[in-house]
C-alpha cells in the first residue's frame, strides 16, 4: 500500500516529523510518500488557510498517481473536500481523523494546539464535521510555532499543561494533540496524564489503511459528484 502525506505549510521540517509520526504506526508493507506544499510557513489567518486549500490540492494533483490514498497533514484540513472531489483516492484529513476517533474512545474530547488564532477555527471546524457536540475545549498551549520545532521537552511541558487543564477542568475523556508540529509527542503525554491522548497523523495514517484495505473509495453521489 502507498499513502501520499502532504503538509499544507512550507515547513520541511514538519512534514519530516509528520512522515516519521505515520511510519511509526503505519504497516510494514505500507510507504509513505511526504510532500511539503510551497507558501507559508505558518498558516495563521483566513486568507493563508484560503491559499493554503489551493495549495495543498494542487500538490495532491501533482504526486497522487501511483498512490492508494492521500493525507493532509495540516489540522485545519485546508482543502480536503476540494481534495475528495479531485481526487479518485480517498483522502483523510488529520482533524477530521482524530476527532472521528477520539468519538470512539470516550464521551467528550478536548483538543490542545498552539497559538490563539487557531482556537475558534478549530470550533469551528468540528462544528462543520458535525462533531461539535462532544467537543469539551479547545486549550491552547502556551508554546510558540517555533519553539516546538526547536525544544521537544518545552512543547512536552507547555502541551502537559494544557492537557490537564482540559482534563481537570473541561472534564475531557480524550486529548487531541491539534496541529502538525506536535506530532510524535502524544505516546509520551498519554503515559504522563493518563488518559488517551491522540495524535492525528497516527489516527490519519490507520484510517486511509483502513479505506484502501477495505476497498472504500469516496462516492461520487451527492456532495462528491463529478461536475
Amino acid at each position: 500500500m502507498k499513502l501520499l502525506l502532504v503538509n499544507s505549510n512550507s515547513t520541511q521540517a514538519v512534514s519530516d516529523r509528520m512522515v516519521a509520526t505515520a511510519r511509526t504506526v503505519a504497516a510494514a508493507d505500507t510507504t509513505m510518500t511526504g510532500i511539503t506544499a510551497s507558501g507559508h510557513g505558518v498558516i495563521r489567518s483566513h486568507f493563508e488557510f484560503a491559499e493554503a486549500a489551493v495549495q495543498t490540492v494542487t500538490a495532491l494533483k501533482a504526486h497522487a498517481s501511483g498512490h492508494d490514498a492521500a493525507i493532509i497533514g495540516c489540522f485545519g484540513d485546508p482543502g480536503l473536500k476540494a481534495a475528495r472531489h479531485e481526487l479518485a483516492i480517498p483522502v483523510v484529513g488529520i482533524a477530521e481523523a482524530a476527532m472521528l476517533s477520539a468519538h470512539l474512545l470516550g464521551g467528550c474530547y478536548s483538543i490542545v494546539t498552539f497559538g490563539a488564532h487557531n482556537a475558534m477555527n478549530i470550533t469551528n471546524l468540528a462544528r462543520d464535521y458535525g462533531l461539535h457536540t462532544r467537543l469539551a475545549s479547545v486549550r491552547i498551549a502556551d508554546i510558540s510555532y517555533g519553539a516546538i520545532l526547536a525544544d521537544p521537552n518545552q512543547a512536552i511541558a507547555a502541551c502537559r499543561a494544557a492537557c490537564q487543564q482540559a482534563l481537570n477542568q473541561d472534564n475531557a475523556d480524550v486529548l487531541i494533540l491539534g496541529g502538525g508540529p506536535v506530532t510524535g509527542l502524544s505516546v509520551q503525554l498519554a503515559a504522563d496524564l493518563g488518559a488517551p491522548v491522540l495524535d492525528g497523523v497516527a489516527c490519519a495514517t490507520k484510517l486511509a489503511e483502513s479505506l484502501v484495505a477495505c476497498g472504500y473509495t469516496t462516492s461520487r453521489r451527492g456532495l462528491y459528484q463529478p461536475c
